[in-house]
Parts: structure tokens; C-alpha cells; sequence
């Protein structure tokens, strides 16, 4: 008998109509454990959304426990010469009449000769650079000894402490050495030879005698005069001579002239932090809130709808905001202008309470955002406990992460178990198909005989 590809089409029973509906029974009970899944990844993504608000919540908590946010200093330049910048550490406020009379340079240094800049100066050699400051470098040409080649060894050493260019005329070229670095320290002392002859002409270089490379270019400190005192630098960009401040010079004061630095608080910054945090506080609420939401008309949920973890982070955070310290005449938020909306949890700034306070009463708002019991350190355990290795999101993310693969293993049985099923079934309606098409064979030839055995008599 030819195989059954069809069932039913034989027997005329609907067994294929009959299967496809056991199947389609099968795939919705399937379906649970997908549903299942999708549940708990939706409630991950939604806990990585939460996590993220958090950790920007976290940065501008933080930002308000430094002492440079609330001491905050700008620089005030009056007077060409420099540009100043304060560090991100701070600075102290002060005044300062600064005058620069040199500016840092770097040294040059060029060949006496001109050559073919392809023609070779010997066979092979090396040579030393030894700094003024001391330090000594070895420069290897591999065996291209001309200007290209000296040029091409220096340029791809990144720690040669000079680079090399070729400047070229009539008469031929000619090679420049530039340090790397302005100041005194900076420039080359010595070259030293290894090799022909010829190459020791072109290169050699002392700074106390007669040499094949002159100094074109006389390197120098920058030397500059803070209130009085004398300071001298390596380099334009000065870092050390005022803790926290970095003078960019630019050019030599005019003489009988000088520059004013004012350094003075700077009350923009703890603002624009205040407003970060309260913003930040407020993103955090909106996101739980869009999360959390239950449309009663719909009667739709959102991911974490119900949920507990987040309901405590909430309360921790709220409870974070209840700073109150024990001296000052401003001691608590509501007292620097930043008040919560009990309808709604959200943050709400004064701006005008809060400069009012930066301005007449600095080390009371410095009190309550940087204390022990501020709202920095506050902010800091109730985040710990939210987004540490044993804080709340952690917990419900691990928790979901072996919920996923438990009903992942369950799906997993539940389609073997389903597939089994329905392989077994269509077995047995195969053999019903098989068995139906026998007896209509077997009916069929008791049909044929009877008919002729009624038309023999």
C-alpha cells in the first residue's frame, strides 16, 4: 500500500482537520511559556531603565559632596599675555598682577652644508642625542644615511626628543632638527657619531664648541613675575605657580603694563549642580512612574507595574531627601529653595532662594550637600543599597535571570512532551487510516462477489 501523505483522504474521516486542531491546542499551551518570558525580559529591560536613571542620579548626587562644586572659582583676566583656567580640583580665591617678560621656546638646530637630500653620508652609522637636562637617546638609520633616511629614523622614533625636517634651495639640502619640547632642559646639549666619516661632518653637535649643526634657534624658559616674584618655566602652559590654576602664556606683557588675575567664587556651578540633581531626581520619578502605570480603562499594566523593588527605591529616596543639619541658619533643602511635590514626587527648584543662599550663607548650603548627614553621603548609601553587588536591582534582575531559565526549561519539556504527544498521535490515526482502507478493499471485493455470484444464478 503507497504511503499516506494525507490523512483522511482515503477513509474520508477528517483526521488532517483533526490534527491540525490538536496542534493548534498544543501551540497555545505553548504559548503560556512564551508569554511567560517575554514577561519577565520586559521586566529586565524596564529594571536596566531604572538602573540607568539611578546611576545619573548618582553622578549628580555625587557632584554636589565636592568641595569644587561648591567652592567653585573662576579666573578673570584683564590684560593681554596669558589666559588662565581652573583646575578640576578648585582653586582659592584670590588676586594676583602678573607680568611675562619671555616666553618658552624650543631649540633648532640645522646642518652647516648643504647635500643631495638622497645622497648617502656613509655606509651606515647611529648617533647619540644627549639633552641638556640630562637624559640621552640613540637613534639607529639601518643603513640609510641620507637626509631622508636621518629624517625618516628620527620622525618614526617617538622617543627621539627632537623632529627632523628638510629644507631645501639652490644650493641643496639641508637638515633641521626642532625639539620636541620647549625650555633650556629641553635642547640638545650633544650629537654624537657612530660611523663614516662623512656622516660625523653632517651631524655632530656640541653646544660648547664649533660643530656641522649650528643652533638657529636659542631654546628659553618663560619667565614671568607673580606679585612680586619670580617664577620661571620650561614651558607657556604653567601649572605650579598658583595651586589650581594653569596660565596659558601667549605673548610678553608690554612693558610698564601688567595682567590681572582675579580668582572669585563662581556661584554658576553649585547651581547648574542643584538644577542637575533636581532634574536627575525628577527623570528617575518619570521613568518609574511610565514603568509602574495602570490604565484602569484599558485595563492594561506596563513591566513593573505592582512591583515592589521599585516602590522601594522610591521610599529609600525619598527618605535620602530629609537632610537636616544641626547648625546654621539654612539647614535643611527646603531652606536653599528645593522643595517635593507630594502630589506627584517630583523635585521642585527655587532659583532665586538658592542664589540667595550660594551668596549670603555659602557654608550653610556647603553643610547641607557635603556633611556626614548631608545630602551627598545620604544620597550615597540610599544608592548603594539600590545599585550595589546586594542592592535591590541586582536582587530582582537575578531573580528574573532564573525565572527566564526556568521557564525556558519548562517550554523546552513541554515541546518534547507536545511533540511526542502528536507524533504518537498521528501514528495511530495513520494506522486508523490504513486500517479503514483495508476493510474498504476487503468490503469492496465481498461487493464484486456477491454481485456475481446474484448474476450466475
Amino acid at each position: 500500500m503507497a504511503t499516506i501523505t494525507n490523512l483522511g483522504s482515503t477513509s474520508g474521516l477528517p483526521l488532517e482537520e483533526i490534527l491540525t486542531k490538536l496542534q493548534a491546542a498544543e501551540d497555545k499551551k505553548l504559548s503560556l511559556y512564551t508569554v511567560r518570558q517575554a514577561s519577565y525580559e520586559a521586566k529586565v529591560s524596564a529594571f536596566g531603565q531604572v538602573q540607568s536613571a539611578v546611576e545619573a542620579l548618582q553622578k549628580a548626587a555625587a557632584a554636589l559632596g565636592k568641595t569644587s562644586t561648591l567652592d567653585a572659582v573662576k579666573a578673570e583676566v584683564v590684560g593681554d599675555g596669558l589666559t588662565a583656567t581652573v583646575g578640576e580640583n578648585g582653586a582659592s580665591v584670590g588676586e594676583y598682577a602678573i607680568t611675562v617678560t619671555k616666553l618658552a621656546s624650543a631649540q633648532t638646530l640645522q646642518s652647516s652644508t648643504a647635500v643631495g637630500r638622497k645622497e648617502s653620508n656613509g655606509a651606515t652609522g647611529s648617533f647619540e642625542i644627549e639633552l641638556t637636562g640630562g637624559g640621552k637617546h640613540t637613534i639607529d638609520l639601518k643603513g640609510d644615511t641620507s637626509l631622508d633616511g636621518i629624517a625618516k629614523a628620527i620622525n618614526n622614533d617617538d622617543e627621539a626628543p627632537v623632529r627632523a625636517s628638510i629644507v631645501t634651495n639652490e644650493s641643496g639640502s639641508y637638515l633641521m632638527l626642532s625639539a620636541k619640547e620647549t625650555g633650556e632642559k629641553a635642547s640638545v646639549k650633544s650629537i654624537t657619531v657612530t660611523g663614516d666619516q662623512k656622516l660625523q661632518d653632517l651631524l655632530s653637535y656640541d653646544s660648547a664648541t664649533t660643530s656641522p649643526m649650528k643652533q638657529q634657534t636659542v631654546a628659553s624658559d618663560a619667565e614671568i613675575d607673580i606679585n612680586g616674584i619670580a617664577i620661571k618655566s620650561a614651558s607657556n602652559k604653567v601649572t605650579s605657580a598658583i595651586d589650581g590654576i594653569t596660565l596659558n602664556l601667549t605673548e610678553t606683557t608690554e612693558a610698564g603694563k601688567v595682567v590681572n588675575l582675579k580668582l572669585q567664587h563662581d556661584a554658576s556651578v553649585p547651581t547648574k549642580a542643584v538644577q542637575a540633581f533636581v532634574n536627575s531626581y525628577n527623570a528617575l520619578q518619570n521613568t518609574i512612574s511610565k514603568l509602574t502605570a495602570f490604565d484602569a480603562a484599558a485595563a492594561t499594566n506596563q513591566a513593573l507595574t505592582g512591583d515592589s523593588t521599585t516602590r522601594g527605591i522610591q521610599s529609600s529616596l525619598s527618605s535620602a531627601l530629609q537632610v537636616v543639619t544641626s547648625e546654621g541658619s539654612l539647614r535643611s533643602l527646603a531652606d536653599i529653595g528645593v522643595t517635593l511635590d507630594p502630589t506627584n514626587g517630583q523635585l521642585k527648584l527655587d532659583q532665586d532662594k538658592l542664589s540667595e543662599g550660594l551668596a549670603s550663607n555659602p557654608a550653610d548650603v556647603k553643610r547641607i550637600m557635603t556633611s556626614t548627614n548631608g545630602l551627598a553621603a545620604k544620597f550615597d548609601e540610599a544608592i548603594q543599597s539600590i545599585l550595589g553587588d546586594k542592592g535591590s536591582i541586582k536582587h530582582s534582575k537575578d531573580g528574573l535571570a532564573k525565572s527566564i531559565k526556568d521557564v525556558q526549561d519548562q517550554m523546552a519539556r513541554a515541546k518534547a512532551a507536545s511533540t511526542a504527544s502528536m507524533d504518537v498521535m498521528r501514528t495511530q490515526f495513520v494506522a486508523l487510516e490504513k486500517f479503514v482502507a483495508q476493510q474498504t478493499v476487503t468490503a469492496n471485493y465481498l461487493t464484486q462477489q456477491f454481485t456475481a455470484m446474484n448474476k450466475s444464478n
